[in-house]
């Protein structure tokens, strides 16, 4: 075999290893991510079963997850070579039909076995003495060439790279397999007439489309990825905890990694979705589309309340018997009912996740989530509650006679996206398709209401071509949401006088109509089960996830129009790897952590640069990093210093318990980029002249609260001085540089950069150097004001928001314990060097962005 034979034969393998395939006995398959080899005799073991499981690490390797005794009745899969520690497999068919010999060897065995392909044969290529391409191969390529141009490529381009009326076909959502695309072809092509193509028209036009845009694509993620430069494990391990969690990684996750390499960088990223933190931020970035917090206490304590009708919630207000009687906890009561009441769509996503439920049932369940105090608003009795007095627990509710579907049927989704007599629910239905089907249905051709106005035909959203083209789309949708009014309450429309109205497309979706059988009254159950089904919902979750995991959405398809080869092959290489990722969240039964996983295990999350050889053009967006959100660095803000930013810490006491007192989530909140989900729904992204002095106010202050608190606190509970104290002096008596005691300050300027901002530095680096020229001026100008002064009180103590007089339960520091525990001296201006230091590493850009 040829070297380029080998290569091209090995880049098709690789290109193929996440696929799902189906197997026989004797035979090795590739399926949901992992290659099972049925038999490999082992010397000294007999005939064993192998199961590897495929991962990308800039290579693909196989980690061998299972190695089992089997049957010697089962064919020989290959042959396993002891000395030269690899293993032959014979023969792995992928569903293709395609089928390799494959050459693996052992990388390494530290903890668990590592396999990479080191060679591979495509059984099927053909001999280089092949005779012409088969003439009938040929004729159905052509009559398929013919039958996309007639029908596809007025919306979808010639060459498929999509126009202004249809997205680009490269890479496409649902071009994973060809008989996923073929059924989609089937069901709804084209737009506003499906079942015109029919079964064989459809498996063609598939074949086609596969075949002539798509047959390269793995091939260019291979071309392109392998210039990006990755994070090394333990700088992920960092990044992950900061985005997931708000944390630094704990020892046991670092040691996690350190044996398992990138596989105990997924089992630590595992753990990491299993903690109260992930689920706060899940919610934002869930929330950050459904914008359901709109009716969060924070914008009125009774925002979320107030919309439940008091006909069908007579005990919506349990809380209040009456303005004399209340309990003294009333305005606790009350704001914790109506947020667990407004949080409840985004509690159903946290329900389904921390269970590993599928992710479709936040469109299908049959349920809603409710606290102890939203359940008796709604009326709704044994939930069974551990603690009916914990506002923080949750647990399934089924409220009489409503026909749950998840989402779709929550008051809070329904009354944040109203309806009215014109809009007729096609508001609602525009917002489903774009946040459960990534689908914009501005985005397709045809004549809006602000170009022209149709006064002539009779139904122009039925009748008017130019018009029918979105309606015939996005009409039949919204008649499924006929039983709900415009305040989110359910009432059938055919027991209403006037019914639904006769003039719209009826019930629908996809080009299907929805059987009238068992759905009258519940048909956004039918629609529910519908788009879970849809090869675009798993599409539409992958970016809501990209977004929240990247502060950026996916690249979308360019147009035709002015775009570079460089546009182009930087979204087909994207879309082609958040397809294989997409692939591996559907085969985990649509567990989203698995989506999360493999999000951050990915190149573009890892991106660390570009080398020299890369196409900076195609890898102008690459990259995960982005400005911390203000909730976001609030938490980060409290695990790094123990507190959050509020006022002087002798104040702290005041509010020690209400989290809410952060300036970041109240005075600064959307100052600093924040939503309230109602007026401002836009996050900033980038941060303007009001955020940076913001900024530089908040590392100031920071810094006067937190040096003072660490030198209080006895050495082992500091997070900031491991190795020096209020009393590390870089000079002796005689005013001379005190070696021992300079190592003790570098070692600690060494150690705030890695702790606050994750640089880990040579300590020759020049940004330690700056930073030690830092201290050392403030040091010594500091020394110059207090010896001008005579040592006078006023120069020789802190300030008085900076000094510590009260500890965090308001007890007076001088009289604790019988002594006098207070820091407000600093003789040496010491702490207020270090303050400047501080200060500096907390303005500093890294701090502000993960």
């Amino acid at each position: 075999m040829t070297t380029s034979c080998r290569v091209i034969s090995l880049i098709s393998l690789l290109a193929l290893l996440t696929v799902s395939q189906v197997g026989i006995a004797g035979r090795s398959t590739l399926e949901n991510g992992y290659l099972y080899i049925p038999r490999i005799d082992v010397d000294g073991f007999g005939a064993m079963e192998l199961t590897f499981r495929i991962v990308f690490d800039d290579e693909y390797l196989l980690l061998l997850e299972e190695a089992v005794a089997t049957s010697t009745a089962i064919a020989n899969s290959g042959v396993f070579d002891p000395l030269l520690k690899t293993i032959e497999v014979d023969e792995v068919e992928l569903e293709t039909g395609e089928r390799f010999a494959v050459q693996l060897s052992l990388l390494s065995q530290d903890g668990q076995a590592i396999f990479t392909i080191t060679d591979a044969v495509n059984l099927n290529a053909p001999a280089a003495t092949d005779p012409d391409p088969d003439p009938e191969a040929w004729q159905r390529s052509a009559a398929q060439t013919a039958i996309y141009t007639q029908q596809c490529s007025g919306c979808h381009g010639i060459d498929g790279a999509g126009s202004s009326s249809g997205p680009s076909l490269i890479a496409c959502a649902n071009c994973a397999t060809s008989s996923a695309l073929s059924n989609l072809i089937r069901d709804t092509m084209p737009l506003g007439l499906p079942g015109a193509c029919d079964s064989t028209c459809a498996t063609q036009l598939a074949d086609f489309i596969i075949g002539s845009f798509n047959a390269s694509n793995h091939q260019l993620v291979v071309d392109t990825i392998g210039f990006i430069e990755l994070l090394g494990n333990g700088e992920t391990l960092r990044k992950a905890s900061r985005q997931l969690v708000s944390r630094l990684p704990q020892i046991d996750e670092f040691r996690m990694v350190s044996a398992g390499g990138t596989y105990g960088l997924r089992q630590a990223i595992d753990g990491m979705m299993e903690e109260d933190s992930f689920f706060q931020r899940l919610t934002e970035i869930f929330n950050d589309y459904l914008l359901t917090d709109k009716y969060h206490s924070r914008n009125g304590s009774e925002a979320a309340l107030r919309l439940l009708s008091n006909d069908d919630f007579p005990n919506r207000r349990w809380f209040d018997p009456d303005s004399d009687n209340r309990p003294e906890n009333y305005e606790t009561l009350r704001r914790q009912t109506n947020d667990a009441v407004a949080r409840e769509p985004l509690e159903l996503i946290n329900h389904v996740v921390r269970n590993n439920l599928p992710f479709t049932e936040i469109v299908t369940a049959d349920y809603m989530l409710m606290s102890p105090f939203s359940a008796r608003s709604f009326g709704v009795e044994n939930i069974g509650f551990e603690d009916t007095q914990d506002p923080a627990e949750y647990k399934p509710g089924r409220l009489a006679d409503i026909p749950h579907a998840g989402i779709l049927t929550s008051p809070m989704f329904l009354n944040r996206y109203p309806t009215t007599s014109t809009n007729r629910n096609r508001g609602r239905a525009s917002v489903v398709f774009d946040l459960f089907l990534d689908t914009d249905i501005l985005a397709i051709e045809g004549v809006r209401p602000g170009n022209a106005v149709d006064i002539t035909t009779p139904i122009p959203t039925i009748n008017n071509p130019q018009c029918a083209k979105c309606h015939s789309v996005l009409d039949p949708v919204a008649s499924i949401f006929q039983n709900w009014d415009y305040k989110g309450r359910y009432r059938p429309a055919r027991l209403n006088d006037h019914g639904w109205y006769t003039d719209m497309e009826p019930r629908g979706f996809n080009g299907q109509p929805m059987p009238l059988a068992g759905n009258v009254d519940s048909s956004l159950q039918w629609l529910g089960q519908k788009i879970a089904a849809d090869p675009k919902f798993p599409r539409a979750v992958t970016r809501i996830m990209v977004n929240g995991l990247t502060g950026k959405e996916p690249l979308r398809a360019p147009l035709q129009e002015n775009v570079s080869q460089a546009e182009t092959d930087a979204y087909v290489a994207e879309r082609t790897l958040l397809n294989d990722i997409q692939a591996r969240f559907v085969a985990d039964n649509y567990n989203l952590k698995t989506l999360v996983r493999e999000i951050m295990m990915s190149p573009y999350w890892r991106a660390a640069g570009i080398n020299g050889n890369g196409n900076i053009q195609a890898h102008a967006l690459t990259g995960s990093s982005y400005l911390f959100t203000p909730e976001q660095l609030d938490r980060k803000i409290k695990s790094l210093l123990g507190f959050d930013w509020r006022r002087s810490l002798d104040s702290y006491y005041k509010d020690v318990n209400n989290s809410w007192a952060s300036m970041l989530t109240t005075t600064y909140h959307q100052i600093y980029g924040g939503i309230d989900s109602d007026s401002v729904i836009t996050r900033l992204t980038s941060p303007n002249g009001l955020m940076g002095a913001m900024q530089l106010r908040m590392a100031n202050e920071l810094a006067c609260y937190a040096v003072p608190h660490d030198f209080w606190l006895p050495p082992t509970q500091r997070r900031l001085f491991l190795f020096v104290d209020q009393e590390t002096n870089p000079y002796n008596e005689a005013g001379v540089i005190d070696s021992g005691q300079m190592t003790r300050i570098r070692q600690n300027i060494q150690y705030l950069h890695e702790y606050l901002l994750g640089e880990i530095l040579d300590s020759a680096s020049p940004e330690l150097q700056a930073t030690e020229e830092l201290f050392m001026s403030a040091l010594n100008r500091g020394r110059q004001i207090i010896l001008a002064g005579g040592g006078q009180w006023y120069d020789v103590r802190l300030p008085d928001s900076c000094d510590r007089t009260r500890d965090f339960q308001g007890n007076d520091l001088r009289e604790l314990n019988g002594e006098d525990q207070r820091l407000q001296e600093d003789r040496q201006y010491v702490v207020r060097a270090w303050m400047a230091v501080v200060a500096y590493l907390l303005a500093d850009y890294k701090f502000f962005y993960g």
